[in-house]
């Protein structure tokens, strides 16, 4: 029955993609939020204290890149706080999962707060969302464990479905936590690592050879050629770096962007390499235009240029401390 759904879900995409789509296009500017790796430190049900500032409504929608919440699946109570700052269940909030939102946890939690399964896609005039699980890839240099098979397989077909079926967005946002494409971020010739976890190769079946990149990233470039921007968004960063770009030769944008400097920093872990100011990204969409642009946001000023009515950072010493030098 698990296959037959899969088969219906490309099919019913199949329907969707390759019909024209309603003429709605406007001219208002859309703004987007990405957060990732936002759990703070010093609490395993709680996100980076200064993003409990934030007024969330100022945006057209909210994208989290995982590792919301150190703990965040372990209590149910843990989603009722992150539903109340995130509308979890607005069409517009899209959730990539990340290893920690899983850790201890349990994933029908995580469906049943935002009612959406693991993956999935979500078109928006023009702009198609591709949200994907990547906890059900292997980022080890050995090789994978015969561990959810099935499941393994199911996203990779599907995944290869949605991308042979897309036929009329004018851009492809792919949402995921682990980085992607990692054999593709390259400067001065050298692979660079720059998310918390970057793997070479990244493996999306229990098969020990067959690689992400190698399988996926023909198909990515097939709709570059075809006039749809691809761009990759990753959440799993903010403890080597605090944000990266990359364009590839053939035009695919790789991004990256997390948090991360919420730790007590008298006991800094050793891979924890970066603690710069912590940024995040916003993107913006226009519709009309069908023009997608982003940049890197320092995450104070962020907060600063959109604190919730009613509240005052400047209240509690160590959010202070976090936006007097983090």
């Amino acid at each position: 029955m698990r296959h037959l759904s899969v088969l219906a879900t490309i099919s019913a995409l199949f329907l969707l993609f390759s019909c024209e789509p309603p003429v709605k296009s406007t001219l208002t500017e859309k703004n987007y939020l990405f957060l990732g790796h936002t759990y703070d430190w010093l609490a395993e049900n709680r996100i980076d204290p200064r993003l409990e500032f934030v007024d969330y409504s100022n945006f057209s929608g909210v994208w989290l890149g995982g590792d919301i919440c150190a703990r965040t699946t372990k209590d149910s109570l843990t989603l009722n706080y992150l539903d109340d700052l995130f509308q979890l269940k607005n069409e517009n909030t899209h959730w990539a999962w990340g290893n920690h939102d899983l850790m201890e946890g349990d994933a029908n939690l995580l469906r049943g707060a935002t009612g959406r399964e693991s993956y999935y896609t979500h078109y928006d005039d023009g702009l198609l969302l591709l949200v994907l699980n990547t906890n059900l890839y292997w980022h080890h240099p050995w090789n994978p464990p015969m561990e959810d098979c099935e499941a393994k397989t199911e996203h990779f077909n599907w995944l290869r479905g949605v991308l042979d079926t897309v036929q009329v967005a004018s851009h492809l946002v792919v949402l995921h936590h682990h980085g992607l494409l990692n054999e593709l971020k390259k400067q001065a010739e050298e692979t660079v690592t720059l998310g918390n976890v970057d793997a070479i190769p990244v493996r999306p079946l229990c098969d020990s050879i067959l690689s992400f990149t190698d399988e996926i990233h023909p198909q990515l470039i097939q709709l570059e050629e075809r006039g749809i921007e691809v761009v990759l968004v990753s959440g799993d960063v903010g403890m080597r770096s605090k944000g990266y770009e990359f364009t590839t030769t053939e035009g695919i944008t790789i991004l990256g962007s997390g948090v991360n400097n919420s730790l007590d920093m008298e006991f800094i872990p050793e891979y924890v390499t970066n603690l710069e100011p912590d940024s995040v990204l916003t993107l913006q969409y226009t519709p009309h235009d069908r023009q997608l642009s982003w940049s890197f946001v320092r995450l104070n000023e962020l907060v600063t240029a959109n604190l919730k009515e009613g509240t005052d950072p400047s209240a509690d010493s160590r959010i202070q401390r976090l936006f007097s030098k983090y």
